[in-house]
This record gives structure tokens, sequence and C-alpha cells, in this order.
């Protein structure tokens, strides 16, 4: 009897640590079982946003293109009128451009250096039209040339300028785009056309989309006496 009453209470703790230590464990497994499912959650609303961000970029890359072959298609009209071996040119260059567009579609951030080379091409296209009247100078230090920027954003601010500015003899056009501190930077005075060009619309907005899906920042624009267009480089 004496040995029982010793005995028991230390049956009666251990039933208690055997069943503190159960419930225990059962609370760790939930609790493991709920972050698996919490982080299996994450991965998957993580993967739902990539897949809705790609989604979105494909449209706007999709605005792109047809946005491009509309201008170009103006100028080649216009180049036609007044020379046709200009016009062969103007197709040659076109058809290396829309080239190099066509192997970048995987792509939505290219380096500055490519977009320099591809912005270099199309400068050629402007010269065929308009000659000396637009300047486009390019001073961007080849320390910036490994920065991976959106695709044709340089193109597309180099073209927004051209459509929407008077171009003559009389009234030269001069594009800077160089890189200040942590952008690159697109500028060029504003002289508004008597006869604008139709537009699509798409163009700084869509540039704009596109950096706040791939950057997760977005482009600055000033507009004064010049018209400028500051564009993050990370």
């Amino acid at each position: 009897m004496v040995l029982f009453k010793v005995v028991e209470p230390e049956r009666e703790g251990i039933r208690y640590v055997w069943v503190v230590m159960g419930i225990t464990s059962v609370l760790i497994g939930w609790l493991l079982v709920f972050q698996q499912k919490q982080k299996m959650n994450e991965i998957e609303k993580e993967m739902l946003i990539k897949e809705n961000i790609q989604n979105e970029l494909m449209v706007l890359k999709s605005q792109i293109n047809p946005h491009f072959l509309f201008n170009s298609l103006n100028s080649l009209n216009y180049i036609i009128r007044n020379s046709q071996e200009e016009a062969v040119d103007f197709v040659d260059k076109l058809s290396s451009i829309f080239r190099y567009i066509l192997q970048s579609s995987e792509k939505n951030l290219i380096p500055v250096r490519d977009e320099i080379e591809f912005l270099t091409n199309y400068i050629h296209l402007v010269t065929i039209r308009y000659g000396t009247n637009v300047q486009i100078k390019i001073d961007i230090a080849q320390d910036f040339y490994s920065t991976l920027i959106p695709i044709l954003s340089l193109q597309i601010l180099v073209e927004n300028a051209i459509k929407h500015n008077e171009i003559s003899k009389d009234y030269p056009l001069t594009i800077e785009v160089y890189h200040e501190n942590e952008y690159i930077i697109v500028k060029n005075k504003i002289q508004p056309r008597n006869d604008p060009e139709k537009s699509t619309g798409y163009g700084l907005a869509n540039l704009s989309k596109r950096y706040i899906l791939l950057k997760e920042k977005d482009i600055q624009v000033h507009k004064k006496d010049h018209f400028i267009v500051k564009l993050p480089m990370h």
C-alpha cells in the first residue's frame, strides 16, 4: 500500500507529461501544416501575380509593334512620293528593325547597349526622311550599357518627339539622349506642329505601364520649354 501510494503520483505525473507532449505535438504538427499551406498560398499568389504581369506585358507589347508600324508606314508614304531610291533604302532598314523586334519578342528587358544600337538604326530612317533637320545626340557612358531597361524605351520617346514637333529648315529639331545620376533622359525643345500626325495614344502610357510592371518605378515627364522624359535605370 505504501509502495502504491508512492508510485501512483509518479504515474499521474507521467500521464500528465505524455498528455502535454501529445497536445504539443498536435499543435506543432498543425502549425507546420498551416505554415506549409500559407507558403503554398504565397507561392500560388506570386505565380498568379507573375502570370498576370506577363499577360499584361504581352498586351502592352502587342501595342508597340502596330504603333511603330503605323508611324513607319506614314514615313514610307512620304518618302515614296519624293524618292523611290530612298524608299528602297528605308524599307531595307525597316525590315532589319522589325527583325530585331521579332527576335526580341520574348524579352521584356534589354541592355542599354542593345537599345542604343537599335535606336541608331531608327535614326537612319529618320535621317532619310528629314535629313539634317533632325539631330539626335546620344551621350550615355558605357558604364551603363549593361543596365536593363524595357525594350524600345528610347525609340518610342524619340519617335514621339519627331511626331509631335515641327521639323523644317527653319525649325530644326534636336533630340538629346543622355544619362544624369540614375536616369536616362530624352529631351527636346517644344515646337508644336501645325499639322500634327494622327496619334494612337499608346506611346508614353505604354512605356509608363511597362516601367511600373518591370522596374517597379514610373517614368518622369516634365514639360515647359522642353519636353523631358526621365527613365529610371535602377
